[in-house]
């Protein structure tokens, strides 16, 4: 099997060695259209002539903000292989997070389509834009990104100094890049994700991906036969690993969604003979629920992945093993491109359903206590510590917090919960980290707190998460309030809307007198979590 996965050393080559490898076979479908492996990347190439053309130089971080889209996979290799940092953006971000992630990365130039979804996504990046003058043609100065040069809109746009899509691919001088001599340590994307202090961080990952990517597909026995279906966002190192990557690695065909449906999905299954499905809890529970509801042809399926460990998603593992079809669970985070644990396809049961997968090779777990930092024994909970080949370059221009992650053996603080067993497994049990899981995206409460206190009114705010029967959790906030400030809970709601992504913006607002505090002055939120457990259970759903 390990001879039959493409071995390569740079993400921007593999469209290319793929193409030599499976020329004819289909490589992406999308909204009835295919591309074969010579085809996408002939696409690649194109788009990475563009880029160069345009003047984008080795090291400049490109954004992209756009819905799943077949351009969106041509993009992320293209910008890569021109020897920029691809910078996905999250397309749930709004004003606040857009013009954020713009300013913090300082990409030179952003692509994005006009609308994602429903959503007038050319508006929302005017606004986090700021002022914009049109400076010459096909350059623009954005008071909102300072760095911002370019900006390319697939799509009608109302922007001053916005590239169409046909006039950004007219600019290439020829149908391949020039060729850019790149080194597999340096950095090839930056993905946000968000911590505990507030602001996301943009993790540098370099092209060492690839190589986890490969014990990926050898976990899951992929093979060109394999249909995997994608419908994981292209700006998460889930999608952009198991989906994006190891379709390539071994010659698979991949279908594209553009947005999460469960029925859409299931249906696509049954007419393409989809194989392999990837996902977080909530989208095996609308699996499960939209099967109880109607009939699908899920004979196909062979295999799929699944976050498992924490007591909450055992029952559902187990369900999904046995009305759905099999998957192996897995442990991972963005700093490490992502699933640094998966089981092996001949794992029991038990081992699927109530463990988190073993290391990959090259790769290293451990358990530690959180206090004295001291190795912790089989079987004891402590915090989950990884070091291995995957780990990111480091958290965009802020040393300090990058240096706070690892200890000076090289092991990454995860500041997650778990155990060692003695079968090998990890099992994760928790988050040491104050950070919410909101159906797979997560979301700092210090950042939705930072929104809140803006609002006139305002004296203090704590946000936690409160459970959810679909979402894991949803976050919730406790205000306390001025004699000026807010009076209802939907004023505070309505003042997020557009300024952060709706799936951090809180279900319910309890207005209290005060926040419980530590004698040290910290927020006693486990108090706060209890006050929630005691509410009506179907408050948050």
């Amino acid at each position: 099997m390990s001879d039959s996965i493409i071995d390569c050393a740079l993400i921007g080559d593999l469209p290319a060695q793929a193409a030599r490898r499976f020329g004819t076979r289909v490589a992406l479908e999308f909204q009835g259209r295919q591309w074969t492996y010579s085809a996408f990347s002939a696409e690649v190439d194109k788009l990475a002539a563009s880029l160069q053309a345009s003047g984008i130089q080795p090291g400049d971080r490109v954004a992209t903000w756009t819905r799943n889209c077949a351009e969106a996979e041509f993009l992320f290799f293209a910008i890569i292989k021109a020897g920029a940092i691809a910078v996905p953006l999250n397309t749930r971000y709004r004003t606040q997070d857009l013009a954020y992630a713009l300013q913090q990365s300082g990409s030179v130039m952003a692509i994005i389509t006009s609308r994602i979804g429903p959503t007038d996504a050319d508006a929302l990046m005017a606004a986090a834009l700021g002022q914009v003058e049109s400076t010459q043609a096909g350059r623009l100065s954005a008071t909102g990104a300072p760095a911002l040069q370019q900006l390319v809109v697939m799509g009608a746009s109302a922007i001053p100094g916005a590239q169409d899509w046909s006039g950004f691919l007219a600019r290439a001088k020829s149908p391949a890049p020039a060729a850019v001599a790149l080194d597999p340590d340096q950095p090839a994307l930056m993905v946000y994700t968000s911590g505990t202090t507030g602001n996301p961080k943009g993790v540098l990952l370099n092209h060492s991906g690839i190589r986890l990517c490969r014990a990926h597909a050898l976990s899951l026995g992929l093979h060109e036969d394999d249909v995997q279906l994608t419908y994981l966002p292209l700006f998460h190192t889930y999608a952009l690993s198991l989906c994006v990557i190891g379709s390539f690695l071994v010659g698979a065909r991949q279908i594209l969604m553009e947005a999460f449906d469960a029925h859409a999905a299931l249906t696509l299954t049954g007419e393409k003979r989809v194989t392999v499905v990837h996902g977080f809890d909530a989208h095996f529970n609308d699996f499960l629920q939209a099967t109880r509801r109607a009939s699908y042809d899920i004979s196909s399926l062979r295999v799929g992945t699944l976050t498992v460990g924490a007591e909450s998603s055992v029952a559902l593992a187990r369900d999904v093993q046995a009305h759905f079809c099999p998957t192996l669970s897995c442990y991972g985070m963005t700093e490490f491109w992502g699933a640094v644990t998966l089981s092996a396809l001949d794992a029991t049961l038990e081992q699927r359903c109530e463990a988190s997968g073993m290391a990959h090779p090259g790769l290293e777990v451990r358990i530690v206590d959180p206090t004295t930092r001291a190795p912790a024994p089989l079987g004891a909970m402590g915090e989950i510590q990884v070091r291995g080949y995957s780990r990111m370059v480091g958290y965009y221009a802020n040393p300090e917090a990058t240096t706070k992650a690892f200890d000076a053996d090289g092991w990454y603080r995860t500041g997650d919960a778990g155990m060692l067993r003695s079968d090998g497994h990890l099992r994760y049990l928790a988050r040491y980290k104050d950070i919410l899981k909101v159906g797979g995206e997560n979301v700092s409460p210090a950042e939705v707190e930072a929104v809140l206190c803006a609002i006139h009114g305002v004296r203090a705010v704590a946000i936690v998460g409160a459970p959810h029967e679909r979402l894991q959790e949803v976050p919730v906030a406790f205000v306390v309030t001025a004699p000026d400030g807010p009076a209802d809970a939907q004023s505070v709601i309505d003042f997020c809307k557009g300024k952060i992504a709706s799936f951090k913006i809180p279900r319910q607002v309890f207005f209290v007198d005060e926040l419980p505090m530590t004698p040290t002055g910290k927020v006693q939120k486990e108090f706060l979590r209890q006050r929630l457990l005691a509410a009506a259970p179907d408050s948050t759903r």
